[in-house]
């Protein structure tokens, strides 16, 4: 579906002289990205209203989307599983955060928040194949992800002392996307 409407708006443009022909790939590309993005964001926010977790839906979708940027991890073979990923991926998170709630002490959270900040220290950045990165910014994604990672152990041990479920949600979120590292990490294993 994003795909067909990125096409579609990419040959309106071309058509209208808006964009060379050329450039007609790079521009489905940009679609097709904002579409999934719009479209996980809609799936955020209507499950976080669902939950009545809106709150806790968008400091999910602020830290996922900041981290992912940069570290890179699972990559879905479509759009649609992607979004099926990222919608699992919330629901999960906001079930584990849920259950966790009441009694979960700050040494959970730490060795949460080391699994979190190793993954990041050993893989990120994790290219995507259809945005590869030169060494130069390979080297950039990957301060820039450690920088991150350090910044959400600071919020989160923060948040522990000022509001514990939202630094339960954030942990957790974290830990979610370094599993997604892991899986990515493990599927390109067996691939070579």
């Amino acid at each position: 579906m994003a795909n067909r409407i990125a096409v579609k708006i990419a040959d309106f443009l071309c058509k209208n002289n808006t964009i060379r022909d050329e450039d007609k790939d790079i521009y489905i590309y940009g679609f097709e990205i904002f579409f999934s993005n719009l479209i996980n964001f809609t799936i955020v926010v209507v499950l976080g209203y669902l939950l009545n977790e809106l709150a806790h839906a968008a400091l999910f979708y602020i830290a996922f989307v900041v981290t992912r940027s940069y570290s890179g991890g699972y990559h879905a073979s479509t759009y649609l599983k992607c979004n099926i990923a990222f919608a699992s991926v919330f629901i999960l998170t906001m079930i584990i955060s849920r259950l966790s709630l009441p009694g979960i002490s700050l040494i959970y959270l730490l060795v949460f928040l080391a699994i979190y900040v190793g993954c990041i220290l050993e893989y990120a950045p994790i290219e995507n194949s259809n945005k590869p990165l030169s060494e130069p910014g390979k080297n950039k994604y990957r301060k820039i992800s450690i920088v991150i990672s350090m910044c959400w152990t600071v919020i989160v041990i923060a948040l522990y002392f000022i509001a514990k479920e939202y630094a339960t949600t954030l942990t957790l979120t974290l830990v979610m996307i370094a599993m997604l590292m892991l899986i990515e990490v493990n599927k390109r294993k067996e691939l070579y």
